[in-house]
């Protein structure tokens, strides 16, 4: 009977594993991340590259196709981005709809493969000002892109670089712009297609689903926070808000609007989520420093521990370059002369007076910090305690603490009041009279 059972449970066994393989084999379907770059190259679109690696990356991506239609913009921003698509471990694949010129064909040859659509152009990237000096950083720019890429490196320097033209395609003196036709034959393009599902097909990624990342607010804001100037003038807030909480003697307005300011300006860093909470948390350390120094001032230590903070968080947000180094310096400089005019007039203004108390304690209106002992001045009055030098007199009905003029003088003796300064009363005996 035992026999039995085990025959049948092999025969079991060998039936499932047999129904398994017989099973079609189930495989995910392929997903691919289509970047849209549209309009001039700034701030905004290096934000938008970024956001829609990060998104391939985690989606497991199988692909990362880069519509490019554009005439170029900033070469920084550029830059930027050729740095992200060389670095991805995703595949890409470049797709010109209309045009890639000078900007954009950086961008262009930083991606793996190209296609282009019927009728569109990649080139015309010499820069502006076309000074010798731009003109070699920039062709090096290219070359070493396009050469590290799989693409031709001589076929990029002519698009910058016009002096040598290029052979049958530019003459010299001509700068290089090629047709999706031109850029096939010189083994730029990979091929041709009207969309970037056509051109998907080129690589067997034909059934794939594409999930199209257009710019956003959220990328325009980040990508104006990621101008010069503008971070130039961030800074300059930040430092006159920590000017104003000094000024106001902590109340917490100027803290709350650097943390706000200093939040924004962090956001649109460029380092990952570690680090960049990392540098966050020196920068609201700073700040803490700084009000304790508020709080406990003339020890110091707190001071030089929030500046140091302060300016090191803010320097490695800027990107740690020499470029930090000068938005640093001009945020500073303008910080000071903002605060000059402004420091003029806060205390005069309307909200300083909601939250900084401006009534004065004067004699004229019936203050004064001590009472006041001027009257005493010449007066007479009898000593109740021996003074050694310091003791007590009478002058009237009052008691008073005096200090004598010479040596002590002893108790129930006449004295006048020779000199009061603040609450110090000097008196000398009163002679007495020959008789």
């Amino acid at each position: 009977m035992s026999a039995v059972r085990r025959i049948c449970l092999v025969v079991l066994g060998w039936f499932i594993i047999c129904s398994a393989a017989a099973l079609p084999s189930v495989q995910a379907a392929d997903s691919v991340r289509a970047i849209v770059i549209s309009g001039e190259i700034d701030g905004s679109q290096a934000a938008l590259v970024r956001r829609g690696l990060e998104l391939a990356e985690e989606s497991g991506d199988t692909a990362v196709v880069v519509s490019i239609d554009t005439m170029g913009g900033r070469a920084d921003s550029a830059l930027k981005i050729r740095d992200m698509l060389r670095s991805t471990s995703l595949p890409t694949i470049a797709f010109v709809k209309s045009r890639a010129w000078s900007a954009g064909a950086l961008i262009a040859l930083s991606c793996r493969h190209i296609v282009m659509a019927p009728g569109s152009s990649i080139g015309a990237a010499e820069p502006i000002p076309n000074t010798e000096k731009n003109i070699a950083a920039m062709k090096s720019e290219f070359s070493a892109t396009a050469s590290h890429m799989g693409h031709n490196p001589r076929v990029a320097e002519a698009m910058v670089d016009k002096t040598h033209g290029y052979p049958d395609y530019a003459e010299p003196g001509e700068i290089l712009s090629l047709s999706d036709g031109q850029a096939k034959e010189l083994g730029i393009s990979e091929g041709t297609a009207n969309s970037p599902e056509e051109a998907l097909k080129l690589f067997s990624l034909g059934d794939a689903s594409v999930q199209y990342e257009e710019k956003s607010w959220k990328d325009s804001i980040i990508g104006i926070l990621q101008n010069e100037y503008v971070r130039m003038v961030v800074i300059a807030l930040i430092l006159m808000a920590i000017f104003v909480e000094i000024k106001t003697a902590g109340i917490g307005v100027g803290i709350i609007t650097a943390i706000v300011l200093g939040g924004l300006l962090f956001l649109s860093g460029e380092d990952s989520l570690g680090d960049s909470l990392i540098v966050l948390g020196a920068f609201i350390g700073s700040l803490f420093f700084v009000g304790m120094e508020i709080l406990s001032p003339g020890m110091g230590i707190f001071g030089v521990l929030g500046v140091l903070l302060l300016f090191g968080s803010l320097f490695y947000t800027l990107g740690a370059t020499i470029d930090s180094v000068y938005i640093l310096a001009g945020g500073t400089v303008l910080s000071l002369v903002l605060f000059y005019f402004v420091g003029k007039r806060l205390p005069k203004s309307r909200l300083a007076a909601k939250f900084m108390l401006t009534t004065q304690s004067t004699k004229e209106k019936g203050y004064s910090s001590q009472s006041d002992k001027s009257k005493y001045l010449y007066q007479r009055g009898k000593t109740i305690t021996i003074l050694r030098p310091a003791g007590t007199i009478r002058i009237g009905k009052e008691r008073v603490d005096a200090v004598s003029a010479g040596s002590f003088i002893e108790r129930d003796v006449e004295v006048r009041v020779v000199e009061v300064e603040g609450t110090r009363v000097v008196v000398e005996p009163v002679p007495k009279r020959s008789e």
